[in-house]
């Protein structure tokens, strides 16, 4: 487990918000780079607009989803909404727009319009990932692994057709994993299988206390975007050329 701990230094622990959360560049990440912690970074900032201090606590993600559950700590992030964990987290303001797409192999010749139509194809899947859940829920049988690094590999060297993932996510993992002649073979398509917001998850154990954070990062979410902190965080030039208002949470 790593720990970091950012921002003021506060005068009472009601003002220290803890989060457990996972490695996911570039959205988490326990390096120093600042290009791997997107979301990091607007918690971090929005937190420390309204004087708080925030405490990152890096584990695997299901480990950190049961601490955070348990309410050994706030809350966790970045995840999508849906109705099983709605029962056990209360929901924040949404932090950004996720878009899934198809990571695919250029001699595939993979093309898709309904997920019907994914039964052509050997697809890819990472373990507990909505995308994974979306695709066995159709009656689909894709090939999971544990890590997506797994399946950027086993596309690369044609053993799957095509794989789900974000669209910057995945991106990230072609340059950071594979040599330029593998990525040349990928091709990202534009239809999403998945385009949905992402958001901080906060306990139930403490509903007044999760009431209170999420309502303390709402204003300094919008603190951030008016100031275009916010879109200078995630909309920079090596992840998105042109901002779409869509994406910036409202």
């Amino acid at each position: 487990m790593c720990c970091v701990l950012v921002g003021l230094s506060a005068n009472a622990d009601t003002k220290t918000v803890r989060f457990a959360i996972g490695e996911w560049a570039p959205y988490t990440s326990s390096s120093n780079n600042p290009r791997e912690k997107i979301s990091e970074r607007i918690v971090i900032r929005a937190y420390e607009s309204q004087g708080y201090e925030v405490i990152l606590s890096y584990y695997p993600w299901s480990r950190s989803l049961r601490l955070a559950k348990q309410g050994t700590y706030d809350g966790t992030f970045p995840w999508m909404f849906n109705s099983e964990r709605k029962q056990s987290f209360y929901f924040s303001d949404a932090m950004f727009t996720q878009k899934v797409v198809f990571f695919s192999h250029g001699d595939a010749s993979f093309s898709w319009k309904k997920l019907n139509d994914l039964k052509n194809f050997h697809i890819g899947a990472t373990q507990d990932y909505q995308a994974t859940n979306l695709l066995l829920n159709a009656g689909l049988k894709p090939t999971i692994e544990n890590t997506e690094e797994s399946n950027f590999e086993k596309l690369a060297k044609h053993r799957i057709d095509a794989y789900p993932t974000g669209l910057i996510r995945g991106k990230y993992l072609i340059d950071k994993y594979l040599s330029k002649e593998e990525a040349r073979v990928i091709r990202i398509g534009d239809k999403p299988l998945v385009e949905d917001s992402m958001y901080i998850m906060f306990t139930q154990k403490d509903m007044q206390r999760s009431s209170t954070l999420s309502e303390v990062f709402s204003k300094g979410l919008k603190v951030l975007i008016e100031s275009g902190e916010y879109q200078a965080i995630v909309f920079d030039s090596n992840r998105i050329n042109s901002p779409d208002k869509k994406d910036i949470p409202q």
